[in-house]
């Protein structure tokens, strides 16, 4: 069996060519049965109309699964919590493609400090120990770009102006865990692909996603959700992806200003559903 490894700082980044699971997928022409962890997260939510539109099963896991509002023979959805444990026994069986799009929302306000996150390790952590107990072999794990650009947490506060460096460094510690998940991933032992999505709009597809393998991915394009889910439901069988820590990006580049505004007014807009349902956004899942 053939692998090719990139390596970048002091995770190695492996393309395993072909794996058993694979060869019994390509021979058999089923369709994964897919567990989403996030399947009210946007992502989450996208992946789920794209794969019930291609006939795949879907399990998806959330703190509020009502929030999803899609009812599906083909979709069963579990109430959980991703900080308890074994709310996540009851999905698993040992035979789905795992995968997570469980993260922390963006602030309410893009200029507030992210304080220290460990959501993304004991996400990492929780999912590695239930799928080797029930047997689960594959995960899809979202991640982010600004893993590839992140500050030391102990970093001091960048002068006004450059935005990027603003951002980075207020959200260091969310970057720290995240990376810290991708390292606990890629030496677990499953077959896994680490995705690292620049920022992702609510638009029609555009089918201009660009990757890189290299840790050096272009900061602050966009794609759209679409295009990311399809991506991923494209690859639940294997291919030259996994194994692997993936930059996702485009040529787009994105315009801070109007994101902001539309962030905000997205963020309001969520904030007075939750509150109408009796939820909250703390977690985006």
């Amino acid at each position: 069996m053939k692998r090719r490894t990139f390596v970048k700082g002091t995770l190695a980044l492996t393309a395993l060519s072909t794996a058993p699971w694979r060869l019994r997928a390509a021979e058999n022409g089923e369709k994964p049965v897919i567990a989403l962890f996030g399947a009210t997260a946007r992502s989450g939510r996208e992946i789920i109309r794209q794969a019930l539109q291609r006939g795949h099963t879907i399990k998806g896991f959330a703190r509020t699964p009502s929030k999803l509002g899609v009812e599906h023979e083909n979709l069963t959805l579990f109430k959980g919590d991703i900080y308890e444990r074994d709310t996540i026994d009851p999905v698993l069986e040992g035979h789905e493609v795992v995968v997570s799009m469980i993260g922390v929302p963006a602030p309410e306000d893009p200029a507030a400090e992210i304080g220290p996150v460990d959501i993304y390790t004991v996400m990492g952590e929780h999912l590695i120990s239930a799928m080797q107990e029930k047997g689960n072999t594959r995960l899809i794990m979202a991640s982010s770009t600004g893993v590839e650009h992140r500050m030391d947490v102990n970093a001091t506060r960048p002068p006004p102006g450059d935005l990027s460096q603003r951002w980075k460094w207020l959200a260091r510690h969310l970057y720290d865990d995240m990376w810290k998940m991708e390292e606990m991933i890629a030496s677990s032992g499953l077959d896994y692909m680490l995705l690292r999505p620049g920022f992702m709009v609510e638009e029609p597809a555009r089918q201009d996603m660009k990757f890189n393998i290299t840790g050096d991915t272009p900061g602050a394009r966009v794609i759209t959700y679409e295009d990311f889910a399809t991506f991923i439901l494209d690859n639940l069988d294997g291919g030259e992806y996994w194994n692997m820590a993936l930059g996702m990006y485009s040529d787009t580049i994105m315009d801070p200003a109007a994101e902001i505004e539309k962030h905000l007014a997205r963020q309001k807009a969520e904030q007075e559903a939750a509150q109408a349902k009796g939820g909250n956004n703390a977690i985006d899942d």
